[in-house]
């Protein structure tokens, strides 16, 4: 790195603060330097874009030299930034980058919560690493993955499965929820079931993006294949506005199973239609471990969330939820099926 890079990047990671403990770090704007909501141009011939702030990320795609992009966020380091090409987002090393001044192209609804990343450290072990970096976003002086905290986490999740063993659900979706209500017993958390990807993506954005919860969520993905923390999203208005008009762009999720081929990375953005034709899917027992004909999961979008009371998770946890069901503390009524 050349010395006025080097510069410019120290400059930014000292101007570096936390708005209110939401969003990625963010740095003052820099007279000479890239700035948040200031375009930027692409110095190198291509330039990889990751999935997380650091050189071992995943690479989700490439910039060409001269592209324009949009400055969403930096790192707390103040190397790597955030940045937008129509629905290409994601991390680049902004020793690559140059500003050029100009506002950004778009003005959509970001956020993205500051989560200390935790890997999960066994091949099963995602829900607890996902329970992991929950419990780091609220109190950050627990946060990292600890082999002693998983286990425990893992231990409790089967002694509290709903009455199906490892092999039927490995863990239900009840459990991670009992799991989370456990270490963070002043916050209610339940398993909620839903009819349509969108709806829960709407209600999952809603508390991302809401001021009195600005909570994430973990979501069952791949037909209930893995669990991963959802952390942000992207919209074209502030959800908590307009729930049902924002359109939704995309989520930021946090894949705790870094060892694996198919990691996503730390915080990898989801365009919309990847997220509902990919990702968001009903949960099938046709898949190893996730659960028996019949169950309440089967064929649902299935998501742990914080609720709006403090009760320890149902059985039958909460279906189709809305943002209307935290405004009201009531919430719908929970399915007439039984585990």
């Amino acid at each position: 790195m050349n010395r006025r890079a080097f510069l410019r990047l120290s400059a930014a990671s000292a101007a570096a603060v936390c708005l209110g403990g939401r969003g990625i770090r963010q740095a003052a704007a820099q007279a000479e330097g890239l700035a948040i909501g200031r375009q930027a141009t692409v110095n190198t011939g291509r330039l990889n874009v990751r999935a997380g702030p650091s050189a071992d990320q995943p690479i989700v795609a490439q910039l060409v030299h001269d592209a324009r992009v949009d400055v969403l966020a930096v790192d707390q380091t103040g190397r790597w930034w955030r940045v937008a090409d129509g629905q290409l987002i994601g991390y680049v090393d902004g020793e690559y980058l140059d500003p050029s001044g100009d506002p950004n192209s778009s003005n959509a609804f970001d956020v993205d919560l500051v989560i200390p990343y935790a890997r999960q450290l066994t091949d099963v072990w995602c829900d607890p690493a996902d329970i992991e970096m929950w419990i780091g976003y609220h109190d950050p002086s627990r946060s990292g993955a600890r082999y002693d905290r998983q286990q425990a986490i893992w231990d409790w999740e089967i002694a509290h499965n709903a009455g199906f063993t490892v092999d039927q659900w490995n863990c239900s979706p009840f459990a991670v929820a009992s799991a989370a209500h456990e270490w963070m017993p002043e916050i209610g958390f339940d398993h909620f079931h839903y009819d349509d990807a969108e709806v829960a993506t709407r209600t999952m954005a809603w508390l991302l993006a809401s001021p009195a919860f600005g909570e994430p969520s973990i979501a069952l993905i791949w037909r209930g294949d893995h669990y991963v923390l959802v952390r942000g999203v992207r919209a074209d208005s502030d959800p908590t506005r307009d729930p049902l008009g924002a359109q939704i762009l995309g989520v930021y999720v946090a894949d705790p199973n870094r060892g694996s081929a198919s990691w996503l990375g730390e915080d990898r953005y989801v365009p919309i239609d990847a997220w509902l034709g990919e990702m968001l899917k009903p949960v099938s027992y046709r898949r190893p471990h996730t659960g028996v004909p019949g169950d309440i999961w089967q064929g649902r979008v299935v998501t742990v969330q914080r609720t709006w009371d403090l009760d320890a998770p149902s059985l039958n946890g909460r279906a189709n939820a809305t943002p209307a069901d935290y405004a009201t503390g009531g919430g719908t009524s929970p399915s007439a099926g039984s585990l």
